[in-house]
């Protein structure tokens, strides 16, 4: 059977799109900076105890003891398949902010709290 997408295609969209910048302009899920870090509202469990990592671009909720590549984090928020996530990532890869030094220099004290999620 042949696959859909290469390994590194998949790599490319787990690790090329900042999982904080997928969480709060995307996905649109609550989110705020406490304590000096970005936490946002588990989709799992509604609560904050959460964080972002930027060295390995993943979410975690620490209580629901669960990590998140953007893979999904998609799948879940969006109730995508995987393939249909996939294709939502990729059509982010297009849109400003998603990576570089744009994205990692701005001051995570200056992210908004966001409203509804659409998780």
């Amino acid at each position: 059977m042949k696959r859909r997408f290469s390994d590194q295609q998949l790599y490319e969209l787990r690790n090329s799109i900042r999982i904080d910048w997928l969480i709060r302009s995307q996905l649109l899920i609550p989110c705020k900076v406490s304590e000096g870090f970005f936490r946002f509202l588990c989709p799992l469990c509604g609560e904050f105890g959460t964080a972002t990592h930027a060295k390995t671009n993943l979410a975690r909720c620490f209580r629901c003891e669960k990590n998140f590549n953007t893979i999904d984090m998609v799948m879940l928020c969006r109730n995508l398949s995987f393939v249909e996530s996939v294709e939502f990532l990729k059509a982010c890869q297009n849109k400003p902010a998603t990576s570089g030094n744009d994205a990692r220099s701005s001051n995570p004290r200056q992210m908004p709290t966001r409203g509804r999620s659409n998780c």
